[in-house]
């Protein structure tokens, strides 16, 4: 009987610790799509330094491919997408593209290794029949030049994204039950003390207190471009992280889900005395575009869609994006020519830039 077929798109710190343990266990057949890496994966491996798997040199996943498409084509169909990549959907380049060559109507089982709200619904829009499954990770590993650090024990919480417009509910989640169980049996070592899988029975509520720390500490950090300690010792702590922790708190319960206020103390202590940089301020300082739209974009919508007032995180937004439109530009994502506007109407450009921007994507 043939091994379960698993794909993880995303060869950074989170996904290269993914194929490994997955490798590891031995329970599935594992191929890892590495793009700018991939020659130096094929020819010398990653050298991993993990709390929890140990110090091992010159590593090479079962099978490795350039692209989603030269997977299938030379491994055929799979069981599983594990997606660890960055979602950008502002980027050019939708998660659903990336992974849709990989995909087999109700076959494939996709599981969102991924920050932020909402990430769950385009992918349900895309894929009707497929599961889709939610999977928080809190690992600390990063992927330098096929250096993998990871400093935390690997621990997750996978779950079953809700989806309210499947036209066969009672089934859809019968399947979603049997892939979560399966798939949280591939990933768990039999020593429960190498790594743990947890299952997350409450999927909605364990993204809005994630966003408790994404939505503030990410957010103003990459702003500013200041690590979290040198913002709290400018005073951060009371006149931006916590009221745009109170912001996501009230979004959140007006979504049903209440969050304990004692969330925020956690969240704003976690890196007490470490001068650490979050994801997107690395992220801002590489020129790298930041997932601003899961962060903070969706969950705004849902405060607009309940009538709840957020001017702290609303301001934030707004700032950001200016950041991450000097950022597009930079990487050529959007081109701006300037005798376009020189004699047109302020109050006219987004028009006329939004046209642009859609001539440039397609």
């Amino acid at each position: 009987m043939s091994l379960p077929n698993v794909l993880v798109v995303g060869a950074g710190g989170v996904g290269t610790i993914a194929a490994l343990a997955l490798t590891i266990n031995k329970k599935c057949d594992v191929t890892l799509v590495v793009r700018s890496d991939y020659e130096h994966v094929i020819k010398y491996g990653y050298d991993i330094d993990s709390v929890t798997y140990g110090k091992i040199n010159n590593w090479k996943p079962p099978h490795v491919t350039k692209t989603v498409q030269d997977a299938v084509t030379k491994f055929g169909e799979f069981d599983y997408i594990v997606l660890t990549t960055k979602n950008i959907p502002d980027g050019g380049l939708t998660c659903e593209d990336i992974i849709r060559p990989a995909v087999t109507e109700k076959r494939t089982t996709i599981i969102l290794v991924q920050n932020g709200m909402g990430i769950e619904k385009p992918m349900q829009e895309q894929f009707p029949d497929n599961v889709v499954l939610s999977d928080i990770q809190f690992i600390g590993s990063t992927n330098l030049n096929c250096k993998v650090h990871n400093s935390h024990k690997d621990q997750s919480f996978v779950g079953i994204f809700e989806n309210k417009n499947h036209p066969n509910p009672e089934e859809y989640y019968e399947r979603a039950d049997a892939k979560v169980k399966e798939f949280m049996e591939l990933y768990q070592h039999e020593d429960e003390a190498i790594n743990k899988v947890n299952f997350d029975a409450n999927v909605k509520k364990s993204r809005w207190e994630k966003l408790i720390y994404n939505s503030a500490l990410n957010t103003v950090t990459a702003l500013v471009d200041l690590d979290v300690n040198r913002c709290q010792i400018a005073s951060a702590n009371e006149t931006l992280f916590r009221p745009a922790m109170d912001e996501i708190i009230k979004i959140a319960a007006s979504d049903g889900v209440t969050l304990e206020p004692s969330s925020k103390d956690k969240f704003i202590h976690i890196g007490d005395g470490l001068f650490y940089s979050p994801s997107m301020l690395v992220d801002h300082r590489k020129g790298q575009l930041m997932e601003l739209e899961i962060i903070l974009g969706n969950p705004l919508i849902v405060a607009k869609e309940n009538n709840v007032d957020a001017p702290i995180l609303s301001v934030l937004y707004n700032l950001l994006t200016l950041v991450q439109f000097k950022i597009k530009e930079q990487r050529g994502v959007i081109k701006i020519d300037e005798d376009d506007y020189k004699r047109i109407d302020s109050d006219k450009y987004p028009r006329i830039f939004a046209e642009a921007q859609k001539e440039i994507l397609e």
